[in-house]
């Protein structure tokens, strides 16, 4: 007598036999506790790989587009040894591919300390590819071993528990990047010195893991296998794996879900630090109160400045380099005259030559290979003299009152502005009054005009959205999956994915268009919806594969190939369009996960293979 096939992986169950004993009546309680840690593990690389962009953004003046080589070296690392680490779990066991994994992840983050030394792009590049490539050997095991450490009516729940131990990971990440890589001002840090140190850390944690798991007995345990069959019909012939649509599509569908996670991520400190409204005092305050009372109960979580004077120049506000240069060294005009001097004066003699040099003078001084065509090489030197000038720039809007009877003598302020000076203002307020000062004194071709400058606004820094990151984001991410466990155990997984699918549309269109805080919020709340993306299409993909579930979970890793390949379109619409529009990729890849996910039960239906009884 056949079975019908099942309509989902997990239905509710009847009655409670706890999730991690087995039908043999074994508790794998203590292994599933060890597996939970590399899912922690590699939680926090990847939470990190996000801060990665924006500070090669300002170290190496990459565009958008350029850092998204971070995410195709950590992903490439993810394709290169996705079916490896299949062969290797069916050669030595879980137990081996675990512990090839954590090797290959303890010689990608001690190769940072090397790398930083080394200073290229491409150095870092490298550890990021070796470290990446342990993590597919971590995740082809623990994701299908969390659905056999118990009963299979709880095989789904129990994986999405296990990625809420990996989404406290992601939040330990870009608290544990950002705090020595990321800008806590509105200055961005220019230099690699301390970029080793974060992945220190990570080697020694994973040095320490490597001889717990080597001492450990890791048993291999095996799914079950089921036939797809209907009532009533003849012989089951299995189909392979290339046949069975619900498994083929899954591949397809974690494609599209790891681009659209790795362009949310990846971006949300550039979307965070720029689309985000100006903070009036009282928001900046409250940010701010959040940021310090993560400290106090948590000591570990540095404290953070959350904001600085919206007011501050950003490097993209001199759009005429050579021309505002020429004025600061040798203004003619005797009205401006005095405050040029003053203020190229400010700069470091070092700064000042830079500045003033161009072409190969210019590269050799900012240490610029001259192999590279002349468009790019001049925008490279653009990019470093931007970076000077808002520097240089911000310093002094900082700790200079620049208007005075001497240096301004010939500038006339509005009446508002000249009580705003008058007034002896400090801070936020000394900012703004400066930087309203010489918007006055110089040209909108040369400086270009704040919307900040009619009110005591706020930015939040690089270092706050790194934080926002960890703990708004990521948060609202382990919530989901914390919940997202429990829910699965009542309702369907193709319906679940279904819905959450259909919420991150409508998150998406919230973060392209410019509705204010309506739009930030829709960017937070994707993490929720999307907590339980990924290890829902593992499972729904995985489901009834039997002995071939390591193999096809391979196939399933390699597929987040599509966190490699996708973020450089995302970059590419950033650089050209905006920060908004890139969100467009993550939109449509949402729309076509939610198709995968309503069609589930029919692409399984497909996979019915029986041969009439004679």
């Amino acid at each position: 007598m056949t079975t019908p096939p099942s309509s989902a992986p997990t239905p509710p169950a009847k009655k409670s036999v706890g999730w991690f004993r087995t039908a043999d009546g074994k508790n794998y309680a203590f292994v599933f506790l060890l597996v939970c840690s590399l899912f922690l593990l590699w939680g926090v690389c990847n939470g990190m790989i996000d801060v990665l962009n924006k500070h090669f953004q300002d170290s190496l003046h990459l565009s958008k587009a350029q850092s998204a080589w971070v995410q195709f070296a950590d992903y490439m690392g993810y394709f290169v040894m996705a079916i490896p680490a299949g062969l290797i779990a069916i050669r030595f066991g879980y137990k081996g591919g675990i512990l090839t994994g954590l090797v290959l992840v303890a010689v990608g983050a001690l190769w940072f300390i090397p790398a930083t030394h080394i200073g290229s792009y491409g150095a870092f590049l490298l550890g990021i590819f070796i470290l990446a490539a342990g993590l597919p050997c971590l995740e082809t095991v623990c994701n299908p071993y969390a659905t056999v450490l118990g009963p299979p009516g709880s095989g789904t729940a129990r994986i999405n528990l296990a990625q809420s131990v990996n989404g406290i990971g992601w939040m330990i990440g870009p608290v544990l990047g950002g705090y020595f890589v990321l800008s806590a001002t509105g200055e961005p840090i220019v230099g690699n010195a301390t970029l080793f140190k974060p992945y220190l850390i990570i080697g020694a944690v994973v040095v320490l893991l490597t001889l717990i798991f080597a001492a450990s007995k890791i048993p291999d345990l095996h799914n079950i296998e089921e036939s797809k069959v209907e009532a009533g019909a003849g012989r089951v012939i299995v189909k392979p794996l290339w046949r069975r649509w619900h498994f083929v599509l899954a591949v397809a569908a974690q494609f599209l879900y790891v681009a659209a996670q790795t362009g949310i991520f990846s971006f949300f400190i550039n979307y965070t630090a720029v689309d985000t409204p100006a903070l009036t005092v009282h928001q900046a305050g409250a940010l701010q109160s959040y940021a310090n009372g993560l400290h106090s109960g948590f000591p570990l979580i540095p404290h953070t400045p959350m904001t600085y004077p919206a007011a501050l120049f950003d490097p993209n506000d001199f759009t005429n380099v050579p021309a505002l240069v020429a004025k600061l060294q040798n203004d003619s005009d005797p009205k401006t005259q005095p405050i040029s001097r003053f203020i190229w004066n400010q700069f470091a003699a070092t700064n000042r030559n830079a500045l003033a040099a161009g072409g190969i003078q210019a590269a050799a001084l900012f240490d610029l290979s001259t192999n590279e065509p002349s468009a790019a090489l001049n925008g490279q030197i653009t990019q470093k003299k931007q970076s000077i000038l808002a520097n240089g720039l911000n310093q002094i809007l900082q700790t200079n009152t620049l208007f005075d009877a001497v240096r301004a003598s010939g500038i006339v302020l509005p009446d508002a502005q000249r009580k705003l000076v008058d007034s002896e203002p400090k801070g936020e307020q000394l900012a703004r009054a400066n930087r309203t000062f010489l918007e006055d004194t110089y040209s909108a071709n040369l400086i270009a005009r704040s919307p900040y400058l009619k009110g005591i606004l706020f930015r939040i820094t690089d270092r706050g959205s790194s934080l926002l990151l960890a703990f708004g984001g990521f948060l609202l991410f382990l919530i989901g999956r914390i919940t997202g466990s429990f829910a699965l155990r009542v309702f369907t997984s193709h319906r679940m994915l279904a819905l959450y699918s259909l919420a991150n549309i409508l998150m998406m269109i919230l973060t392209i268009n410019s509705w204010g805080w309506w739009s930030v919020a829709g960017l937070f709340l994707s993490f929720f919806f999307m907590s339980i993306t990924y290890p829902t299409i593992f499972s729904l993909g995985i489901h009834g594969l039997g002995e071939k579930t390591k193999i096809a979970s391979s196939f399933i890793v390699m597929s987040i190939v599509g966190g490699a390949i996708m973020p450089f379109l995302m970059g590419w619409l950033a650089d050209n369009w905006g920060m908004r529009i890139g969100f467009v990729m993550p939109l449509m890849c949402f729309i076509l996960i939610a198709a995968y996910a309503a069609s589930w039960r029919k692409l399984e239906a497909l996979d019915v293979k029986v041969e009439a009884n004679s």
